[in-house]
């Protein structure tokens, strides 16, 4: 066992320094700097309203993080697999003796480090937004009475809500080995449910609030970003509801069977 997880650690570090050095790091910047930048212009937009609160900060980053995180996941795992099998790196690792559901679980939480890299730089971003704002303008600053939970919980409930699409879009790049396929299946998946919503709710097929979420939270592709559709709000965050708790498992089955198809899979 100790020579396992030796193994694994080893294959998690090179996984690390050789993403360090691509696009994978930069796109790790990119995506929360530029979340917080949409919402913090629009939070300064607020600056002359009579009433501020920085409820409706922490729920616009909620919705926004959510929404673009499908994207970023999809598009960093997916450049991730790619730059593998453009570097030949993956043929030399299987010449060496490590079983190969270490190497495929080894690189797949490397990755996840990078995704919960970003969480924190939102988290990071998004305080010194507000910080910056509150020097300009102090009603736009956080205040005594700023609800640090609702921010963390908020993008958590995003983060946790994407089980699936991490191990689903590791798979699907590990075993399509290119980039523009898994890009473009991803990416059809998180906007197929609005494009969806738009067609049915033109002709009329759908009128109730409950057809429009059920279409998107169905779909663990756009799952994560299905609060922002709820036109009913709550000020309760629950990470762990149940179509979570299915993702989750969803995502356990789909990493179980990454990691037994790549065992068997013949890799030229």
């Amino acid at each position: 066992m100790k020579l396992y997880l030796q193994l694994f650690y080893r294959v998690v570090a090179s996984e690390i320094q050789k993403l360090r050095s691509t696009f994978v790091f930069w796109l790790t910047i990119i995506y929360p700097l530029g979340t917080v930048f949409l919402v913090s212009l629009i939070w300064f937009g607020n600056r002359n309203a009579k009433v501020v609160s920085t409820d409706q900060f922490i729920s616009n980053l909620g919705n926004s993080s959510s929404f673009f995180l499908t994207f970023f996941i999809v598009l960093l795992i997916s450049l991730a697999c790619n730059i593998e099998f453009k570097s030949a790196m993956l043929k030399h690792l299987l010449t060496l003796p490590v079983p190969r559901p270490i190497i495929y679980l080894g690189k797949f939480a490397g990755i996840m480090l990078f995704i919960g890299l970003a969480m924190v730089l939102t988290l990071a971003f998004a305080y010194l937004s507000l910080l910056i704002c509150g020097l300009i303008n102090p009603k736009l600053g956080m205040g005594i009475n700023f609800n640090h939970a609702a921010l963390v919980l908020n993008l958590l409930r995003s983060y946790i809500a994407a089980a699936a699409i991490y191990s689903i879009q590791y798979w699907l790049s590990m075993k399509l080995k290119n980039l523009t396929l898994p890009v473009a299946i991803g990416s059809t998946l998180i906007v197929m449910p609005i494009a969806i919503l738009i067609i049915l709710g033109i002709t009329g097929l759908i009128s109730r609030n409950a057809d429009f979420l059920r279409v998107i939270t169905y779909n663990p592709y756009s799952y994560p970003y299905s609060p922002g559709f709820n036109f009913v709000k709550s000020t309760e965050i629950v990470i762990f509801t149940s179509n979570t708790i299915v993702f989750i498992l969803l995502s356990i089955v789909s990493l179980a069977f990454g990691t037994w198809e790549f065992s068997r899979r013949n890799i030229s």
